[in-house]
């Protein structure tokens, strides 16, 4: 099922996929994820931005912008070989738009010229579905962290380095996303909420259009 990239509310939280054209892998090795990290970070600002290179060139470090302050606030994200998931929140009119046409684009002529490859890389516009209330908002978070467990890349989806689980368990000191969001509306543990292996096979069926396939 196709869904439009376009339509966004503000303050609205939508989740976010796209993939690599003909579901090829846009992730090669070690260096790749590290680019697509930071740029996650370097597209957040509501203002003009150099590019990725330039703003390396002058020594200047991607943060984290305050909640808010951004384009989009990142609640999670999890990198996969071939796709990427993303729950954004829109802080701006037209923020998901801009924020991931920046990161698309750059990421994609990085990737051209470091791999000596030429053409599209991403299959086409980003799938993006709307969440509408804070129990689904949860399922969705999830969801997102269990991506690489259910696709049997890793047993522990705790020890996997690319997505924003560890920030939400305070596990790893990195900042890429803005989790206080969501924990400061659960009732019990993150931890205990993601190893709920019951209740999640449960949200899957009790909310399809929420979670993109991804196969």
């Amino acid at each position: 099922m196709g869904y439009r990239a376009e339509g966004f509310e503000q303050d609205g939280i939508y989740h976010i996929f796209t993939r690599g054209v003909e579901k090829r892998n846009i992730f090669l090795d070690y260096n790749d994820r590290i680019r697509f990290k930071l740029l996650l970070l370097h597209c957040l600002p509501n203002k003009f931005i150099l590019s990725f290179s330039h703003a390396q060139k002058l020594k200047q470090k991607p943060e984290l912008s305050s909640n808010g302050s951004g384009l989009v606030d990142i609640l999670c994200y999890c990198l996969m070989d071939n796709h990427i998931h993303l729950l954004l929140r829109e802080n701006v009119e037209g923020g998901i738009t801009k924020y991931m046409q920046r990161i698309l684009n750059s990421y994609a002529k990085y990737f051209n010229v470091r791999h000596d490859r030429t053409g599209v890389l991403f299959g086409g516009r980003f799938k993006s579905v709307p969440v509408i209330s804070d129990e689904q908002l949860l399922h969705v978070s999830r969801y997102i962290h269990l991506n690489p467990s259910e696709a049997k890349i890793t047993k522990n989806p705790f020890a996997y380095h690319w997505s924003s689980l560890g920030q939400y368990i305070g596990e790893s000191k990195e900042e890429y996303s803005h989790p206080d969001f969501i924990l400061n509306i659960m009732n019990g543990g993150y931890r205990e909420f993601v190893l709920d292996h019951i209740d999640y096979e449960q949200t899957c069926a009790a909310y399809p259009e929420l979670l993109i396939d991804d196969e």
